[in-house]
């Protein structure tokens, strides 16, 4: 026997899956890092928003099935939430360990 199915009930993969996420809506093995060491600066730079980026990429995981379009934006959010404060923390290490070797050297 078999049934027939809606086609408004099988989900349309989305065209282009959030930055970092793959095909099937799970992180890439690029996204896993970037994730981490973004989040780890941003958890010493502004907590709150590391809380933001995993309630939204939770969310946008339940989501994924029914909306990947949805689910994308979600994704994409959820990276903003952690590159906006980790991308100045990462200059401001590499700043800092540049001026720590001109100080040891010079």
């Amino acid at each position: 026997m078999t049934e027939a199915v809606s086609a408004a009930s099988v989900p349309v993969p989305a065209a282009r899956p959030g930055f970092g996420i793959g095909p099937d809506g799970t992180y890439t093995r690029f996204g896993q890092v970037a994730a981490f060491v973004l989040g780890l600066l941003t958890t010493f730079v502004f907590l709150p928003l590391v809380v933001v980026a995993a309630k939204l990429y939770l969310r946008s995981e339940d989501v994924f099935a029914e909306d990947p379009a949805r689910a994308r934006k979600l994704a994409n959010w959820s990276w903003v939430s952690i590159t906006v404060p980790g991308l100045p923390a990462l200059v401001a290490v590499v700043v800092g360990l540049a001026l720590l070797l001109a100080k040891q050297l010079g």
